[in-house]
């Protein structure tokens, strides 16, 4: 007997499968999606400043306003409101051009919230950025003066330090 002979025909267009490079692709995106972690506004740092290093896993939600203060000047929100070096030398603990500009801020951060009907427990929040070589008194000087102008939620910026 003899054999048969089988005859395979192919499809001419025999190529890539569409639907599982979607679905690769897909899950790939949702992947970042969800790893990719931005809350609120993001910092930046200044770059005349060197950050001191923690090993603090807690991020921060949302900043309100941000004060740098660097060997030069101090700075809330960009804008300068006072030298370093005079505020190391003045002996009251409130820094007053600090004090009025960050006042007027407040203000209108509540006026917004009341706007939107949406009061906070945990508004008035700032972060405070300083250089780690900063003295204690200039530090201790403008947190005083964040508490006195309604910012009692007072966070530091710091370099995350591997945990090992």
């Amino acid at each position: 007997m003899g054999k048969s002979s089988r005859v395979i025909h192919k499809k001419k267009n025999d190529g890539l499968n569409i639907t599982s490079m979607m679905d690769m692709m897909t899950i790939v995106l949702v992947f970042l999606l969800k790893s990719f972690d931005a809350e609120g506004n993001l910092l930046t740092q200044a770059d005349n400043l060197r950050l001191p290093l923690s090993v603090s896993r807690k991020q921060v939600k949302e900043i309100a306003l941000t004060v740098i203060v660097d060997n030069d000047n101090v700075l809330v929100d960009g804008t300068t409101v006072a030298n370093t070096s005079d505020v190391a030398a003045q002996d009251s603990l409130l820094i007053a051009p600090m004090l009025d500009l960050m006042k007027e801020k407040r203000e209108a951060e509540v006026k917004a919230l009341l706007a939107k009907g949406t009061v906070e427990e945990e508004s008035g929040r700032v972060i405070v950025q300083l250089d780690k070589n900063i003295p204690y008194d200039i530090m201790y000087k403008v947190m005083a003066t964040c508490g006195f102008s309604g910012y009692g939620n007072v966070g530091f910026a710091v370099i995350q330090k591997n945990a090992e």
